[in-house]
């Protein structure tokens, strides 16, 4: 099998990366947003603080006008990690004293907000105390944290797209092994998921169609499906016991397989026929077309056995739409569930190896009018099939190659 272009193994990266990328990019938004506002509020904090305070000490030297002792006030606050601008400035807004940290960039883009505070006696104000620290010392201060954040998120992020990497190869693989076992009609490239709902399409949709809710009724329209080993008695006699009873078991568990697609209960079986009974779950059920596709399905598996084995099977099947009364009484039941086999006994009598004959009642049903039928002669009352019709003949041998590929 080819690569598919939309392999599972190309998917799942391509998600986790996509999704790693926009966790990424709001994540990062949302961090660096909620850092910014705690820088912003420790800043404007210690900076009303800082300037409160040198407002207090910078009073007394405003009343002694002592401009010396003042600026000594301001160096002090100045040497305050941060800080990077200190100043005091009478009423009228003219500089008292000033100190400024030297620097390689000197600007005033290196500098943070002001923060000022006024310096008040009794209640006049006769001057102000402003601060500015280095713009870039509360982003320096969280800079480890944003660096152990982002290292923390491309490991996971890195994690997560390995595991995506190597799960997809993995789940890709185990789909493609089980898609190459199923037979194939050559399908548009797709996913192996849908590759594989397609390709198990005959078998899924015949279940599904035969899960439906069956309301008793009290009469019951079905088919009855007979299938004759013509040659058995022979085999008993010429085939080795132990060798005829596998090759038997093979074809039973063929035979139940094939009955629990097509929505059938096996019935008792008598000396050489197998009866299988298909009801109708409504007026307009084609519960004979199911008949036939799976008197089909096991007539070709048998040649598969022949394949496998070596031996042939000689089987011929009658089909019959009968429509009787759900009698409360299991003798009654039985009675014309009897009536009704000893029919499909007569029908199997005309019939020849890999024959399947149907009645008249049968053949009128509106499910079978794509299927090619023909009187086996001029005389006989019962109808020979000759071909399924097309969509029949390709789900049908869909369905073969599934159910014989553990022969």
């Amino acid at each position: 099998m080819g690569k598919n272009k939309k392999s599972y193994a190309k998917i799942l990266p391509i998600i986790t990366i996509t999704f790693t990328l926009i966790v990424g990019i709001f994540g990062a938004l949302i961090i660096n947003y909620q850092i910014g506002s705690t820088a912003d509020r420790q800043e404007k904090y210690l900076g009303d603080a800082l300037s409160l305070q040198l407002a207090k000490v910078a009073k007394t030297s405003i009343i002694n006008q002592d401009i010396l002792s003042l600026q000594i006030e301001v160096d002090e606050v100045l040497a305050i990690e941060g800080l990077k601008y200190v100043a005091v400035y009478d009423a009228s807004s003219q500089i008292l004293a000033k100190a400024k940290k030297v620097s390689q960039k000197n600007s005033v883009d290196s500098l943070g907000s002001k923060y000022t505070s006024p310096i008040t006696i009794e209640t006049e104000i006769v001057g102000y105390a402003l601060i500015q620290f280095d713009n870039e010392f509360f982003e320096a201060y969280f800079k480890v944290l944003n660096i152990t954040i982002c290292l923390l998120f491309v490991s996971i992020f890195s994690l997560l797209i390995y595991m995506s990497i190597k799960l997809g190869k993995d789940f890709s693989l185990r789909l493609n092994r089980i898609i190459q076992q199923l037979p194939s009609d050559g399908e548009v490239p797709m996913d192996e998921l849908s590759m594989l709902e397609k390709r198990l399409e005959p078998l899924i949709s015949a279940r599904v169609k035969n899960q439906q809710p069956y309301i008793e009724e009290k009469h019951e329209e079905s088919t009855i499906l007979a299938i004759n080993c013509k040659n058995l008695t022979i085999l008993k006699t010429r085939v080795n016991p132990e060798h005829l009873e596998s090759l038997m078991s093979q074809f039973d568990t063929l035979i139940n397989d094939t009955a629990a697609i097509y929505g059938a209960v096996r019935l008792q079986a008598g000396q050489r026929c197998v009866y299988l009974k298909f009801k109708g779950k409504s007026g307009e059920d084609a519960h004979p077309l199911r008949a036939l596709c799976c008197s089909s399905v096991i007539h070709k598996l048998s040649q598969k056995l022949l394949d496998a084995q070596g031996i042939k099977l000689e089987l011929a099947s009658a089909i019959l739409s009968v429509e009787y009364k759900n009698f409360s009484s299991q003798l009654l039941q039985e009675s014309s569930c009897e009536e009704h086999l000893h029919i499909l006994q007569l029908m199997l009598d005309q019939a020849v190896d890999d024959e399947i004959l149907l009645d008249g009642q049968t053949k009128a049903h509106d499910s079978l009018k794509e299927v090619l039928l023909s009187p086996p002669s001029s005389k006989s009352l019962l109808f020979r099939v000759e071909g399924l019709g097309d969509i029949c003949e390709k789900l049908t041998r869909q369905q073969i190659e599934i159910l014989a590929r553990d022969i």
